[in-house]
């Protein structure tokens, strides 16, 4: 039997981030992963899908292209070979985050584990038999697809986003149950490969949690680009009609219904408990803000635990977790976190939303500069979007950037720091943004808080 300073369960972001961190700090740890290292962002999700996204944005910029005397002609794609790349690129990074498990001198044990004991020695007992023990356990078992129980799903065949970028062919028509995150980068992605795409969300808004003007520019944005989008839509029953999958659905109480050739189900993720039997039937995992669960010296950290379920969170969490394993006393940070969606137009946000604002009370102010009047985004033909900045009335801090656009998923780290730290609008208006970027929108609007509007009016 090896005993370890600390266990890790589970090798996605908050798990193998832990155990490259603790390694890092001396500590000797083991790290459990029954299938994969890097989990759903790495296998499933984050990377796999941008490289979709590059893929499908390639392929729209050879139409553009000819604005600027680029003669294309005709040209093919081949979706298989966009697969392809794909799975290099996950393959790649996979073998990367295991050489760097080897080269920290991490125990790596590929195979299933589960929690054998909680007492002061913690225990993972793994599927041959093997028993391993440690000081402290994390606990990072991710998250899983979650389909609700809608009638007709068991007897229609469908995709969910781990399944959905192996297709080889291209759907002729993809409906997406779902306008969240998932559902709105799945539909962007096949929007411009080609297929014609619906999006159909219950919810009375795409993107519900998003600052609602931002969520209704982006749906005027994704409707230019011929992606239809059916909210307050409840799904009633799904049906398989010869080749054809029929989505029967109520709208503003009214009976209607949308065929096409693949269905996805973006629904939305539940936890994985598999391996903690010890928390019952009903298992449920809560930390403080240490990231300690009720039991001591056992941790949790990444989608295990809900909240932000964004790799780069899981990151900072496994981080923290390992920091207070140590000895150390440090607090789960959530100001400032960027939240990125990489549809078409991407989307990026940090802080409070408007509504998040009003709901605090606070009295506040709001700047919005368009992209349209962005020089960087007029000549690169993207002139769709707009930065809108949040600040307090009285003190002038910053609250919270909103972004919709191109590079918006790059600019928002700025706003994100700024959040982070606190800083106000007065001094973030006196840093100089180069020129020509899609960064200096943010700069503009930090102008505009000071009374001063030199590339657009009041």
């Amino acid at each position: 039997m090896s005993t370890y300073d600390i266990l890790i369960l589970g090798g996605g972001p908050a798990g193998y981030m832990a155990a490259l961190h603790g390694a890092q700090k001396g500590a000797r740890v083991a790290l459990v992963e029954k299938k994969y290292l890097g989990g759903t962002c790495l296998n499933w999700g984050c990377i796999p899908t941008k490289t979709m996204v590059e893929g499908a944005h390639l392929k729209a910029a050879m139409e553009k292209g000819r604005d600027y005397g680029l003669n294309v002609g005709d040209y093919d794609f081949n979706l298989e070979r966009l697969v392809h790349k794909k799975d290099e690129v996950v393959q790649n990074l996979r073998q990367g985050i295991a050489g760097l498990i080897k080269a920290n001198k991490i125990d790596f044990f590929s195979q299933e584990g589960r929690v054998t004991a909680t007492g002061e020695e913690k225990e993972l007992t793994l599927a041959d038999g093997t028993t391993i023990q440690g000081k402290k356990l994390l606990l990072a078992t991710g998250s899983k697809v979650f389909n609700p129980p809608i009638p007709g799903l068991e007897e229609v065949p469908f995709l969910t986003s781990d399944t959905i970028l192996d297709l080889k062919e291209l759907p002729s028509e993809l409906i997406i149950i779902g306008a969240g995150v998932i559902g709105l980068e799945m539909a962007s992605i096949f929007n411009n490969l080609g297929a014609k795409v619906t999006v159909i969300e219950m919810m009375d808004q795409i993107l519900p949690g998003l600052d609602k003007e931002l969520a209704q520019r982006a749906r005027i944005f994704l409707k230019k680009k011929g992606i239809e989008l059916e909210t307050k839509t409840q799904v009633q029953k799904l049906e398989k009609r010869g080749e054809e999958i029929a989505v029967k659905y109520l709208r503003r109480n009214k009976e209607a219904e949308k065929t096409g050739s693949h269905l996805l189900m973006a629904t939305g993720r539940h936890p994985v408990y598999t391996g903690l039997e010890f928390l019952g039937e009903e298992p449920e995992i809560k930390v403080d803000e240490y990231l300690e669960t009720p039991y001591p010296g056992i941790y949790a950290a990444g989608d295990l635990i809900g909240g932000y379920q964004l790799a780069h969170v899981a990151y900072h969490e496994g981080i923290v977790a390992v920091n207070n394993m140590l000895g150390e006393k440090e607090k789960a940070c959530y100001s400032g976190i960027p939240n990125c969606v990489f549809s078409d137009p991407q989307i990026a946000t940090t802080g409070w939303s408007e509504e998040e604002v009003k709901e605090q009370g606070v009295e506040f102010e709001v700047v919005k500069f368009p992209f349209s009047a962005l020089g960087k985004a007029v000549a690169s033909s993207d002139p769709e979007g707009l930065v809108k900045v949040i600040y307090s009335k009285e003190q002038g801090q910053l609250l919270g950037v909103h972004i919709i656009g191109r590079e918006a998923t790059e600019i928002i780290h700025q706003g994100a720091y700024a959040v982070r730290m606190g800083h106000t609008v007065g001094q973030l208006a006196r840093t100089i943004f180069a020129h020509p970027t899609y960064s200096e929108g943010l700069g503009e609007a930090y102008h505009m808080t000071q009374g001063h509007f030199y590339h657009t009016t009041p």
